[in-house]
């Protein structure tokens, strides 16, 4: 598949990347925010909206493109494999979460999640699986990663995952671009 048959796949997943990581979540959070008497947290971030909106949208893509430079002949066992790592990983995320006290607005209270939490658990879980998937096959076939393209995935991913992992941090200072600031602070 050259770049030009690409182009309108990855358009899709990009735009199915959004809805998923964004939109979706966002409806359930606002319905769930506008009923009388919750006691939520007051909004998103700007660096929830950067990690699950833009980045986790540009590393679904960059798996995508991984996938087609490996063309892989799909083995169930490997996709289970896969999945099963993506499910170790998000109980890990979303219990680090819960001990860290974070409240955000997908865990309104430490531990205890809303609807758009449970959301993110399914979301993170399948997003997971789909990025250790290429992984999976890169560690049983190492020769793969000779391949240029392969390689500036790759390189591509980590670059994305790392800012993903900065945005994680929860410290107390902004963080300014220009007029732009990424604030831990609820809008």
């Amino acid at each position: 598949m050259d770049s030009s048959e690409k182009l309108p796949l990855f358009l899709l997943i990009l735009c199915l990347s959004l809805l998923n990581n964004l939109l979706i979540p966002f409806a359930i959070y606002f319905r769930q925010f506008g009923r009388k008497g919750y006691r939520g947290q007051g909004g998103c971030n700007a660096g929830g909206v950067i990690m699950d909106g833009v980045l986790a949208g540009l590393i679904n893509l960059l798996a995508l493109n991984l996938l087609f430079e490996i063309g892989p002949r799909l083995l169930f066992r490997d996709l289970a494999l896969a999945f099963l790592v993506g499910f170790l990983s998000m109980v890990s995320a979303h219990v680090f979460m819960s001990l860290r006290r974070w409240e955000v607005w997908i865990m309104p209270r430490p531990g205890r999640w809303n609807k758009g939490g449970y959301w993110h658990m399914v979301s993170m879980t399948l997003q997971m699986g789909f990025l250790f998937y290429p992984a999976l096959l890169l560690f049983q076939d190492p020769f793969l990663l000779e391949r240029g393209m392969v390689q500036l995935s790759l390189f591509l991913i980590f670059l994305l995952a790392g800012l993903f992992l900065l945005c994680l941090r929860r410290g107390k200072r902004d963080w300014r671009v220009g007029r732009f600031c990424l604030s831990g602070q609820a809008w």
